[in-house]
């Protein structure tokens, strides 16, 4: 049943004639009324109508951000399912920006966002996080993440998405490494830092509120990777306006990842083979994909039982990391010592190769010794081999393509390295792009991670202040009832996730009993969001709702291998558990299925 956005007054004129005691007649009028138009009919909630009002200069909606322009309102008809999404409802989808301006670089700057309104409403907001260095906006259909090809908008939420304040296509500045560019405008690094989240939420929840005539019932964020930073910088900037918060792979102190691409960058040089046109060593070929493989299958060898189960799967990743060094390790295929003792072979790796890969993993220090950045796990997910195609999730970070014959990797010259130059040190490093790898290469430990932390001229806030998401004080969000769950993979080679378990123990340790509104779920063989020898596939949202709105916290998750190939079996399910637990094999039934694991904590 539909009401009405407007009440209609309904009035009947009645015109009467009446004749008077005697003869004397009433006088006639001396004008007749005007002719009034009839009323406009009802508009009603979540329809075309009261879609189409939305549009700038129409009806009667007031945005929270007065500098808001309404570029499309327009009514969507329903969508079918197809291989890769789900069937979406018809529904409203409203485009505009907030707060057009020029930036002290001459580009211009707008905060984008989209918002959809689905006609049949399920009472509840959703915003989707960015990813990258965002710059883009979305379809805003409301991605759960996990590999799930269900939406939020699929499940009828309202959804929305922002560009995070400036736009990839609009402010690419050749002259200043291309889309990371934006860092040369102070306003466009607080917009990507923080500000454009506010502003959006501000905005899609004020026409949510206008369109079906009431407030969300409660409100939801889900996010990876950048995304997953903002999710834990809504929790602690802005507690009031998400209810439960899904923050996947978080970059809350990327500043500090990018230091760490610098370290691995240069850790790694002594094993390279060979020059780029610029005179820069070869990263990618520091370790061929096989080698990468022959060092997850050593991890394997030492790391695979700890758990009670050799499975493929390093459940145990805390025993791991004290149990585990490819300097003394066994190659499992044949019991030789992993690190060569004579000349390389395929059998085993260089003692250049070994010292290189433990340098890296050990994470960025000065000249002091002072840790830089956190550092990284051995996981099996580092490589892996389904049928005869390696996985390239992790290496495409650190090393790039084998066969590629220059630098590509993320760390190395590609937008992690150049975003670190220009949106996160300060003053920015501008610079042509041929020569990131060069820069990367002469990082000073001692000298340029302070930039991280500098303010200069109109740059009034450090990047770990304006991006920085690491506090622990979250007493306004668990007061109000929020919820959040975090997730990372094991092998993700962006951040650490030691780095995220050790912001979760800080976080417990300033709020004693955060299990009760925050939960940290670990990815043994993940990458950087999905993908890898791991259950990277899983559904978040549901149980976010569960616990928000009825009380239920997640114990555990379901997942399960979107390779299951890595394993040579045709499926496998898993549960993912709250740290510090972990999946534990009940002793019987098929190591595949999930039923037959419980959580518990590491033997």
């Amino acid at each position: 049943m539909q009401t009405t956005v407007t009440t209609m007054l309904l009035a009947s004129v009645a015109l009467a004639a009446c004749a008077g005691v005697g003869s004397t007649p009433l006088p006639l009028p001396q004008q007749q009324p005007p002719q009034q138009e009839p009323p406009p009919p009802p508009v009603p909630l979540a329809s075309r109508a009261a879609c189409e009002a939305l549009k700038d200069g129409n009806g009667d909606m007031v945005w929270p951000n007065a500098a808001t322009v309404v570029e499309v309102a327009a009514w969507r008809d329903a969508a079918p399912a197809t291989a890769s999404a789900a069937a979406l409802p018809e529904h409203c989808e409203v485009s505009g920006a907030i707060a057009k301006r020029t930036g002290i670089d001459g580009y211009p700057y707008e905060i984008k966002f989209r918002l959809r309104m689905p006609a049949e409403w399920n009472g509840r907001f959703f915003m989707e996080g960015g990813s990258g260095t965002n710059g883009s906006l979305s379809a805003a259909t409301g991605s759960i993440g996990g590999g799930q090809i269900a939406s939020a908008l699929s499940r009828n939420f309202a959804t929305i998405a922002t560009d995070g304040g400036h736009d990839n296509a609009v402010n690419d500045n050749p002259d200043a490494l291309g889309t990371v560019a934006f860092g040369l405008d102070p306003q466009a690094r607080l917009d990507m830092g923080y500000n454009s989240y506010d502003q959006v939420t501000q905005a899609g929840k004020a026409a949510v509120a206008r369109f079906y005539g009431r407030a969300a019932d409660k409100s939801y964020f889900i996010g990876c990777s950048e995304g997953g930073r903002e999710g834990m910088m809504l929790s602690q900037r802005f507690p009031s306006h998400y209810d439960g918060i899904v923050a996947g792979a978080p970059g809350y102190q990327l500043p500090k990842a990018g230091i760490s691409g610098a370290w691995t960058t240069q850790s790694l040089a002594p094993a390279a083979v060979g020059l780029d046109a610029q005179g820069v060593p070869l990263i990618n070929k520091s370790f061929s994909d096989a080698d990468l493989h022959l060092l997850s299958q050593a991890i394997l060898g030492t790391c695979d039982a700890l758990d009670g189960l050799a499975d493929g799967i390093v459940d145990n990743y805390r025993a791991c990391q004290a149990a585990f060094d490819p300097a003394t390790a066994a190659n499992p295929a044949n019991g030789q010592a992993l690190q060569c003792v004579g000349a390389k072979t395929a059998d085993c790796l260089s003692p250049v190769q070994v010292t290189a890969i433990k340098r890296a993993m050990a994470g960025p220090v000065n000249s002091a010794g002072t840790p830089l950045y956190n550092r990284w796990a051995w996981d099996a997910g580092m490589s892996g081999l389904s049928g005869t195609t390696y996985n390239q999730g992790w290496r495409s970070w650190w090393l790039g393509s084998f066969n590629s014959s220059a630098n590509n990797a993320q760390r190395v010259s590609g937008f992690s390295a150049r975003s670190w130059l220009v949106d996160f040190a300060t003053p920015p490093e501008p610079m042509p792009m041929t020569q990131v790898a060069a820069r990367m290469m002469k990082f000073d430990f001692d000298i340029d991670p302070l930039k991280i932390w500098a303010t200069s001229g109109q740059f009034t806030q450090s990047s770990m202040d304006w991006h920085g998401a690491t506090s622990t004080d979250l007493a306004a969000f668990r007061d109000r009832g929020g919820k959040m769950i975090l997730y990372h993979g094991m092998s993700d080679a962006a951040f650490s996730a030691l780095d995220t378990a050790d912001y979760y123990e800080r976080l417990g340790a300033a709020m004693p009993g955060a299990a009760g509104f925050a939960r940290l779920f670990l990815v043994p063989g993940m990458n950087h969001c999905s993908g890898g020898p791991g259950t990277d596939r899983f559904d978040m949202l549901t149980p976010l709702v569960a616990w928000v709105e009825r009380g239920e916290a997640p114990d555990q998750i379901s997942a399960w291998s979107g390779t299951p190939g890595y394993f040579g079996v045709a499926a496998r399910t898993r549960p993912l558990c709250p740290y510090p637990q972990i999946a534990r094999y009940k002793g019987s039934g098929d190591i595949n299925t999930e039923a037959n694991f419980a959580c518990a904590a590491p033997p």
